[in-house]
């Protein structure tokens, strides 16, 4: 059975159920992560009928996350934003007007927009990303907040340090990493993420940690409007 359901865009989702177990600790709850669709995510049917499938399915909890892609992102992005907490607001409202006995008034929802994006939150560890691709233990990167950076930036970011790595071990692969390559690697990164360290660089990632560490509940405890 699954504990927790999260939903995101990213075709290569495992990183979000590292992240969640990781934020878990000890619990024995399980999570299982799928990708849904843009117009999945900003609409409020069809975010009443992936909650209503998680909740057949025994969730406790179910996370739609999309991503935020930084203040400079494009129109469409912004207008999606909008209509995603929008959406998810509609849910809450639909919910809370349910009679107690209706399943669906036992299960947590929480949206999350992710600051800017995946990548975001795994250069706010650089040290992971160092661990992730066997780094000498004496480089340190610089650490930083990485909320405001966008998806370009983020990926450029943790591009530069495999580059750096590839370059002191002499793997001419990795000296040769490109920003675009980064996303193939979400996975790997996040297995090593100290969650300790990342969430006081990134807002977003340390209130997605928070709703599942506590099993919250996001239409009582909102996103916080970072802006």
């Amino acid at each position: 059975m699954i504990d927790i359901q999260i939903f995101v865009e990213d075709k290569l989702c495992e990183a979000y159920r590292s992240l969640a177990t990781k934020a878990l600790g000890s619990s024995a709850l399980s999570v299982h992560v799928a990708r849904a669709t843009l117009d999945e995510l900003t609409s409020f049917e069809d975010l009443l009928d992936l909650a209503q499938r998680s909740r057949s399915n025994g969730c406790q909890q179910v996370i739609f996350a999309l991503d935020h892609e930084g203040h400079d992102a494009a129109q469409a992005r912004v207008k999606a934003r909008r209509r995603f907490q929008e959406a998810f607001q509609q849910l809450c409202n639909y919910v809370a007007r349910l009679p107690a006995s209706d399943p669906l008034k036992q299960l947590r929802l929480v949206r999350v927009e992710v600051r800017s994006c995946l990548e975001a939150w795994l250069l706010s560890d650089p040290q992971a990303i160092v661990q992730a691709f066997s780094g000498p233990a004496d480089y340190r990167p610089d650490v930083r907040q990485t909320e405001a950076l966008s998806p370009r930036e983020a990926r450029d970011g943790i591009a530069h340090i495999v580059r750096q790595i590839g370059g002191r071990k002499g793997n001419r692969r990795l000296a040769r990493m490109s920003g675009s390559a980064v996303k193939s690697e979400g996975a790997k990164i996040a297995e090593h993420l100290d969650l300790d360290r990342a969430r006081r660089n990134n807002r977003s990632l340390d209130y997605f940690c928070e709703m599942v560490a506590q099993q919250g509940d996001g239409c009582r405890q909102p996103c916080p409007e970072l802006d």
